[in-house]
């Protein structure tokens, strides 16, 4: 019976015991390491947070036993229970430090074992003296860079080993992965592996008989930088289809596999809605978008992909004009005048603006005979037999100098197509025009040309040196 009343006191005292050890805020000192003339490395780990979460960890150094929150220098590594990495900085050179892991949480503040070391002399007598420089020849494409190192004192012996350390957490030593530099040299490089988007803790070494010295630890990552496209304006906007492009102008690095234009009526068109490819490489492109309804507002932007994704340009808004066409309606770079009744369809533009509102016809005193065609369609003829006949700057050349948009096939109008002009859209409203006349395509004479009135609608002629309006237009089919 008594010893049974012992194993019961014994068991109780146990599971107390183990109780409290949970309850109990407790932290572990790291290490020393990576030890250098101003820096070195160490941490903790917070084994247990004591049942209230840990906000603020970190280790305490200084020249004096016991450091604490209060007396020494501290980092800040985080919160939560688990391992962290501190990096000391800022220390003197061959002097002796003490170090302290801490946790502190609502219920106070806990110390882990105290560690010392000695940061290495500025000059040694043994061990070496190291400098980590930048990092050098980065290629993206064979993710490769050169990292650089310099032995600023060789210490107490031969160098027999030098190089680099890397980790993807403060603090690489030699115990972690390292490269060896190409060769011995005071300053020496060695080709680095890499991958995209990873942070590395790089530091150089060099090795001779007195033991391992380290350089100054740096911080390498490489993010490839992105393609950059430029989306083009949105031009022959028509009721189910328009045309835009872009310009692939850089690549970031890595090859372009495809590009083009993808269209949404939302906002942010992806290449998970409409798209269009047109080809690959560095450049300008076109994209044809059809298929579209008509009287609906899109958004464009033009986009780049390569294997590691699609960048895209910026957005253009546009709306599509109604499926049918009609009189005054905005179309293919001005306002419609005009629709062929026949089967071929097809029709008349003029563009919304004067060109000028003072030229000369040109040409004078040449008889230029092809120019006298008056009817619908024949504009364009005049034009051409003017701009062949002499090579005066004068209305004709005006207009066919004229490009808008993608449209560069621009006229001066005979009278008859001036005449329909001035009935279908000026008469009626649908467009402002001037009240003067405007010079037409066609001539009278060697030194005169008619011109129409668009205060009344009236056919009137001048001496081609005189000064009217000029208004180009241009045919669809």
């Amino acid at each position: 019976m008594r010893i049974l009343s012992y194993l019961l006191v014994f068991g109780l005292f146990f599971l107390s015991s183990v109780s409290c050890k949970k309850n109990t805020l407790t932290v572990t000192t790291s290490v020393i390491s990576s030890v250098g003339v101003t820096t070195a490395y160490t941490g903790g780990n917070v084994v247990s947070d004591g049942g209230s979460e840990v906000f603020l960890r970190g280790v305490c150094y200084g020249e004096k036993a016991g450091p604490s929150l209060t007396n020494s220098t501290y980092t800040q590594d985080g919160s939560g229970t688990g391992e962290f990495t501190s990096k000391l900085q800022g220390l003197k050179a061959n002097t002796t430090y003490y170090v302290r892991a801490f946790a502190k949480n609502v219920k106070g503040i806990v110390y882990g074992e105290e560690r010392t070391f000695t940061t290495n002399p500025y000059f040694s007598s043994t061990t070496a003296i190291v400098q980590t420089n930048k990092i050098s020849n980065v290629d993206t494409l064979g993710l490769k860079m050169a990292l650089n190192g310099q032995i600023l004192h060789p210490g107490g012996g031969a160098i027999t080993e030098s190089g680099f350390v890397y980790a993807t957490k403060m603090g690489p030593s030699i115990s972690d992965a390292k490269v060896k530099s190409k060769d011995l040299t005071t300053e020496f490089t060695a080709d680095f592996n890499f991958e995209l988007g990873v942070l590395y803790y790089v530091n150089a070494y060099a090795i001779n008989s007195s033991g391992v010295a380290y350089g100054e630890e740096i911080q390498v990552k490489i993010d490839r930088a992105k393609p950059k496209v430029k989306t083009s304006e949105v031009t022959e906007i028509d009721s189910t289809s328009a045309v835009c492009g872009g310009n692939v102008l850089t690549n970031g690095g890595i090859p372009i596999l495809a590009k083009g234009m993808c269209w949404s009526t939302n906002p942010s068109p992806t290449l998970n809605d409409n798209f269009t490819n047109d080809g690959s490489g560095l450049g300008t492109f076109i994209s044809n978008m059809t298929g579209l309804y008509p009287f609906t507002t899109y958004y464009c932007r033009s986009y780049a992909t390569t294997s590691e994704g699609t960048t895209y340009g910026n957005a253009f808004s546009f709306k599509t004009v109604v499926s049918k066409l009609y009189i005054g309606m905005q179309y293919k770079g001005g306002i419609l005048f005009y629709l062929n009744p026949n089967k071929g369809g097809g029709g008349l533009i003029v563009i919304s603006d004067d060109l000028s509102t003072s030229y000369v016809w040109g040409c004078s005193g040449i008889d230029i005979p092809s120019a006298n065609n008056t009817g619908l369609g024949s504009g364009i003829l005049n034009s051409e037999a003017i701009l062949n006949a002499c090579s005066d700057q004068g209305a004709a050349k005006l207009c066919n100098d004229l490009v808008y948009g993608t449209y560069s096939d621009w006229y001066l109008p005979s009278m008859e197509e001036l005449a329909i002009m001035y009935n279908s859209i000026k008469a009626s409203g649908l467009e402002k025009f001037s009240s003067g006349y405007y010079w037409s395509s066609n001539q009278k004479d060697a030194n005169t040309a008619y011109r129409y009135g668009f205060l009344g609608g009236n056919i009137g002629d001048a001496d081609k040196s005189s000064k009217q309006y000029v208004r180009a237009i241009r045919k669809f089919n």
